[in-house]
């Protein structure tokens, strides 16, 4: 690991990396709950993926447009009418423009892959190479370091602060694009076929519930249609909602009403749509 975490170094500060940015890095990973090597890949693993995804589908709509701005132009060569030459040369032009973005598409995506491979197997070694750039023996935060959770958590302050959350989640707008209309689809599509999820069962319209799995995706980090506890981490951390170790690990305990270990596409409906009341005054963890 030591050959590897050193070539890494060596092309942070190539790429012009230097002891503040790799330190602004370690902050970031801890405050998006990536403590460990473990979370570190789960959380660049699942953003390279989604990633991935939307470079994949912009591929398939770039070679969709190329294919049909080709085959208009033919059609159009063996028509007459004024004007023909303008529009059969527009149209291969259009086709010409598009198949350069399938080139271009292409590329990123094999980059991209590459990279998941990469970070997602060299992870340890990507970590130390950063926390020596940044001289995190001398500074950095601790991360890999999990301090001792409390035996007994505040059940109403976590609560009060699941309640936040949730209210600051419904004022918050999912960026408005195909990919996020299909990604809300696939998310109720999948939400139907796991646990038989309805709407009106929690009275939302169609629409209610669309815009709910658009959030719900947003933080799903590996779309495995849960989040765990890293990514509801992740979710209070940009609702500016701080919960410690103990306190995330109670407000899981609050919001899995399965008791499965995560939060399920239902379970955060029922978060958004329900206040979360404890059961009691403390919660063991």
């Amino acid at each position: 690991m030591k050959e590897q975490t050193n070539k890494l170094v060596e092309g942070m500060k190539k790429g012009g990396i230097d002891s503040s940015t790799a330190q602004r890095i370690l902050d970031t990973w801890e405050k998006t709950g990536a403590t460990s090597t473990d979370a570190l890949r789960k959380m660049l693993l699942g953003r390279s993926l989604k990633t991935v995804g939307v470079v994949l589908f912009q591929l398939l709509l770039d070679a969709g447009a190329a294919y049909g701005s080709y085959n208009s132009a033919r059609y159009v060569g063996q028509e007459q009418f004024l004007g023909k030459i303008v529009v059969e040369y527009g149209a291969y032009f259009l086709a010409s423009y598009f198949a350069i973005g399938v080139v271009f598409d292409t590329f990123t995506l094999g980059v991209l892959a590459a990279s998941a491979i990469q970070y997602s197997t060299n992870t340890e070694a990507f970590m130390a190479a950063v926390k020596e750039v940044a001289g995190a023996s001398k500074r950095g935060p601790n991360i890999n370091v999990v301090e001792k959770a409390q035996t007994a958590v505040n059940a109403v302050k976590v609560a009060s602060a699941l309640n936040q959350i949730s209210s600051l989640l419904k004022k918050e707008k999912a960026e408005a694009s195909t990919l996020r209309n299909l990604s809300a689809y696939l998310t109720l599509s999948k939400a139907r076929d796991a646990y038989g999820f309805k709407p009106e069962k929690y009275g939302l319209s169609d629409k209610d519930a669309a815009e709910i799995a658009a959030i719900f995706s947003k933080y799903d980090l590996n779309d495995d249609m849960r989040l765990e506890e890293l990514e509801l981490r992740r979710l209070a951390s940009q609702q500016d909602i701080s919960l410690d170790e103990a306190e995330l690990t109670a407000a899981m305990k609050l919001l899995d009403k399965r008791g499965s270990g995560y939060i399920e596409f239902d379970e955060f409906v029922d978060w958004w749509v329900n206040q979360v009341e404890p059961q009691s005054k403390e919660i063991n963890v």
